[in-house]
């Protein structure tokens, strides 16, 4: 398994996931992720193992992993990947009971898989047709799993009353740019992936003014479809 795999199911875990330890002393793994995010899971099962299944919310599915080989597996995997301190908390619980060493994660470095995990699970990827701009954002409770991200990508974070939270968010054409590029080395596995797909074809159609064109021009139409695949995740 490569690097970049692993840096990014951290960023999943990180985000979605939970690692848990019963009184009983049985432990597991579980990710909730929204259904059109099911790849995600799939890909996580096919390496170690597990259930994947539909939450009680139909819009939801939950991967979970108890066995002992495969959860070893993916702790020797992300080990030394991880940041959230909660999740820390939780794998410090299951690395005690087997033994294990739990390692610290180096600073966040341009390359890392890590922020492609984030975007999946809690990120963002959306257009707003007022402001003519692409918004590629994370939210997070956690400000200090958010600060690393400006130096290296740009961006900012700003502070969410309503729900006593963060949210980083890249929206300047030259770092949305940047991080194409990025997805590129560590690219994402989600349905988010399909919009990194179109942001391309939407600075094209901007310049070329698609978005005033008349409905019933070429130009036109080619922005009702780019519009349609952007609101179905459909590249």
């Amino acid at each position: 398994m490569n690097q970049s795999f692993n840096q990014w199911l951290a960023g999943v875990i990180d985000g979605d996931g939970c690692f848990q330890l019963s009184k009983k002393g049985y432990a597991c793994l579980e990710i909730t992720m929204d259904i059109r995010d099911k790849h995600c899971l799939y890909q996580i099962k096919q390496k170690f193992g597990g259930s994947v299944k539909i939450k009680s919310d139909i819009n939801y599915l939950r991967y979970r992993l108890h066995h002992k080989k495969g959860l070893l597996e993916l702790i020797n995997s992300i080990n030394g990947f991880i940041r959230n301190p909660t999740r820390l908390i939780q794998l410090k619980q299951i690395c005690d009971k087997y033994g294990m060493n739990l390692l610290y994660a180096e600073p966040l470095t341009y390359n890392n898989g890590w922020l492609a995990g984030m975007i999946d699970s809690d990120g963002s990827i959306y257009l707003n047709l007022q402001s003519d701009q692409v918004f590629i954002s994370i939210g997070q409770k956690n400000k200090l799993l958010l600060d690393p991200l400006v130096p290296l990508y740009g961006g900012s974070i700003y502070m969410q009353k309503q729900t006593e939270a963060f949210k980083w968010v890249v929206y300047r054409k030259k770092e949305i740019l940047a991080l194409l590029e990025y997805f590129r080395h560590a690219p994402l596995r989600s349905a988010k992936k399909n919009r990194v797909f179109l942001i391309s074809k939407y600075f094209l159609l901007k310049d070329l003014k698609a978005h005033l064109a008349a409905p019933n021009s070429i130009l036109g139409k080619e922005w009702k479809l780019f519009l349609k695949n952007w609101e179905s995740y459909s590249s």
